[in-house]
């Protein structure tokens, strides 16, 4: 409760920073001066709109609010789509929800940004050893998008290790076999 509380607390400080000073009044005068030649202000939702910090401050909470599912499934998905990597450790904590699909979701979103804490993200759900092997299995396909070096060692690694699953094991064979593929089909 008290992060949402500090989120609802950050996007209300989000809005007043946009808000332009006011200018003190001239004896005499209603209005301030700077407001008499100023344009009129957008509307707040034009404003949020523009604004990434209020677009990700809004998906967060959508997403980690007790919503139904396909609520909370849609922001975490709109977080991935947003592209800012400051969402990538709310995704990782949201691998954690008791909700299966939550889950999924929330790892998808991980898969989409090619970044570093995103592909250490992914290595550490297919590492796991209390994650279902559905989530390992997704994991490692996600580990397929980002073509690092270090992304397909992991993948590489967890094809040899007989420790994980034979399911998951059996996918990473699949997922270097792809790695693969498109340098094959090149002349």
């Amino acid at each position: 409760m008290r992060p949402l509380l500090a989120a609802a607390l950050l996007l209300t400080a989000v809005a007043h920073a946009q808000a332009p000073a006011r200018a003190p009044l001239k004896p005499g005068s209603e209005k301030p001066a700077a407001e008499k030649a100023v344009a009129p202000r957008p509307s707040p939702a034009t404003v949020d709109a523009t604004n990434p910090d209020a677009a990700l401050l809004r998906g967060l909470l959508w997403a980690a609010e007790p919503a139904p599912e396909e609520i909370r499934t849609l922001a975490i998905e709109d977080l991935a789509l947003l592209g800012d990597a400051r969402a990538l450790d709310p995704l990782a904590a949201l691998i954690w929800d008791p909700n299966p699909r939550i889950q999924q979701a929330a790892l998808r979103a991980v898969a989409l940004f090619q970044h570093r804490r995103a592909e250490e993200i992914l290595g550490n759900v297919v590492r796991h050893p209390r994650l279902p092997d559905a989530l390992k299995i997704q994991a490692l396909g996600g580990l397929l998008y980002q073509r690092t070096p270090t992304a397909r060692r992991s993948v590489q690694d967890v094809a040899a290790d007989s420790r994980v699953g034979y399911a998951v094991q059996n996918a990473a064979r699949s997922v270097a076999a792809q790695w693969d593929a498109p340098a094959a089909a090149t002349p």
